[in-house]
C-alpha cells in the first residue's frame, strides 16, 4: 500500500506487512547520519534508513533486527525509496530540473537511485 496523502508505504519483512513513514524527524536523522545521498547498496545503511522510517509505527524493528531478518534487498530498497519520495513530494509528481531548487538538492541522491531501480522500458 502506498498513500501519498498520509505518507505511508507498506513493506514486507519476515512475512509481516509493516508501515514505513518518514516524518521530518526521521528525514533529519537520516540526513544527519548519511547526508543527502546515503549508500543504499550497503545493507547496514539500508537497515538504519529503514529503521528510521519504521520507528513511529514499528519501533521493535531496529537496524540490528532488520539485518538479522534480511528481507529481499532490492524490493526493500525500492519500498524505502518510495516512502522517501512520498515524504518529500507527497501526492505531487517528483519535480524535474537541476540543483537550483533546495528540495532537488536534498533528494538528489535518493532520486538518482530511484531512477536506477525503476524498470527501464
Amino acid at each position: 500500500m502506498r498513500n501519498p496523502i498520509t505518507g505511508h508505504r507498506t513493506v514486507e519483512i519476515d512475512g509481516q506487512e509493516l508501515t514505513l513513514r518518514y516524518t521530518w524527524k526521521a528525514i533529519a536523522e537520516v540526513e544527519a547520519k548519511y547526508g543527502d545521498a546515503p549508500n543504499l547498496f550497503d545493507p547496514e545503511t539500508v537497515a538504519n534508513v529503514a529503521a528510521a522510517g519504521l520507528r513511529d509505527t514499528h519501533p521493535e524493528y531496529t537496524p540490528e533486527r532488520i539485518l538479522e531478518l534480511s528481507p529481499p534487498f532490492i524490493p526493500f530498497v525500492k519500498a524505502i525509496q518510495d516512502a522517501l519520495q512520498i515524504a518529500y513530494f507527497g501526492a505531487i509528481a517528483t519535480p524535474e530540473g537541476g540543483d537550483t531548487v533546495k528540495k532537488n538538492r536534498l533528494t538528489g541522491g535518493w532520486l538518482r537511485l530511484i531512477k536506477w531501480l525503476l524498470p527501464r522500458g
